[in-house]
């Protein structure tokens, strides 16, 4: 007999796509919050209407995802990033990357977004932003009970610049 081995998943099988927040939350709430409760991955923000997700999914579970809000910088109308998670096995595979360049596209679609974008990024996490051509744009700062971020910022078209 033997047993069977599953066939190595890779992230170009999986379907990336807007989602509600009740398909991605557990997903954030286990990365991005674990040994807190579920309440904890929940962002006033959630329910805003200019709030949405995106999801990485693979036979219909999430691997990754990310929630995009209305939110200013510096003074100028932006979107923040935020809740971006990836399932610890996913890592390291591709799938984040797809996800940002999904939601770029996204922004890029609808006329009336603003083409900033801004994030408190985990500074283990900022290495894989700075391939995604974010800029570190803080010193370093603590979130309680998290730990040491900094704030990164995109701009989608035009000549690319960020508030300093």
């Amino acid at each position: 007999g033997g047993v069977a081995m599953a066939a190595p998943q890779r992230a170009e099988g999986a379907t990336i796509r807007p989602a509600q927040l009740d398909e991605i939350l557990t997903l954030r709430h286990a990365v991005l919050r674990p040994g807190k409760p579920r309440e904890a991955a929940i962002y006033a923000e959630d329910s805003a209407p200019d709030t949405w997700h995106l999801g990485a999914f693979l036979g219909g579970e999430p691997v990754s995802c990310a929630t995009v809000l209305r939110n200013r910088f510096r003074g100028e109308p932006a979107q923040q990033l935020r809740g971006m998670a990836t399932r610890p096995d996913w890592a390291g595979k591709g799938i984040g990357t797809r996800l940002l360049n999904a939601l770029d596209a996204a922004v890029l679609a609808d006329p009336s977004a603003p083409r900033l974008l801004w994030a408190n990024a985990r500074v283990s996490a900022l290495p894989f932003y700075e391939r995604q051509g974010w800029a570190v744009v803080s010193d370093e700062f603590d979130v309680p009970g998290i730990g040491p971020h900094k704030e990164i910022a995109k701009r989608l078209g035009g000549n690319g610049k960020v508030p300093a």
